[in-house]
Parts: C-alpha cells; structure tokens; sequence
C-alpha cells in the first residue's frame, strides 16, 4: 500500500474516494474536510462504511449525467451505502454534531458535502 493512500487518516484509505476511471484521484482531487469527517465517524462510532462515490472525474461525471455544479466533481461529497437503520442514524447524527449542513438519505445510502456554496438541507430520497 502507498504510504500517501493513508496520509492523515486512521481508518480509511484515499483510494476509496478515487473516480473510477481515474486511481489516485482521491488523493489528489478530494477536499480533506469530508474524509476527515467520514475518519472521525468511523473511529469514534467503530463501524465499517463502503464509499459508493467521491471524487468523480469530468468523463465519469458526464457518464452518471452529474451536472457541472455537482459537488462530487469538486471533491466535497460523499455517497456511501448504509442499508441499516441502526447504522444510517448514527451516521447522520455523527454527521450532525460534526457540524455538516447538507445531508441526504435513502434506504440504500447515505449522502453529505461541505459543500458552502450550496444551501443547508437535509434530503430524503
């Protein structure tokens, strides 16, 4: 494993966050405050979480038809699965006392960015 792929995390790796088209992407690409805020999460609440997406590259964001103000193309969101509900409330309340404004839930995931250009919401999918 490169040395960089954990620079700054306890738990999580920056390849989780990479575009699919593009290895090191997460590294390069991701704003460190989300994955710091994901890091903390995971530590402080010792649970597992799969990144369904991060840092999406120009063609891959063009491909899922992401429009250009997504936050995933700026490296400020992250989609993960969560099909608990046990797990999905503590995410968010993890979320929310880590001081993030902007948060979408469904059955299958769990959304946040710090994305400040964007208003405060919480989104049901």
């Amino acid at each position: 494993m490169n040395i960089d792929n954990c620079e700054g995390l306890k738990y999580l790796t920056w390849d989780m966050f990479d575009s699919p088209d593009l290895p090191n992407s997460g590294y390069k690409f991701m704003e460190r405050e989300p994955v710091l805020i994901l890091d903390n999460l995971v530590s402080k609440y010792r649970i597992t979480v799969k990144v369904i997406l991060g840092y999406v590259s120009k063609p891959h964001a063009d491909k899922l038809r992401l429009v250009r103000s997504n936050s995933h193309r700026v490296g400020k969101a992250i989609k993960i699965r969560c099909v608990g509900a046990k797990k999905r409330l503590t995410l968010v309340r993890g979320l929310v006392q880590q001081g993030v404004h902007r948060i979408g839930v469904s059955n299958e995931y769990v959304y946040f960015d710090t994305d400040d250009l964007k208003e405060r919401a919480f989104y049901i999918w």
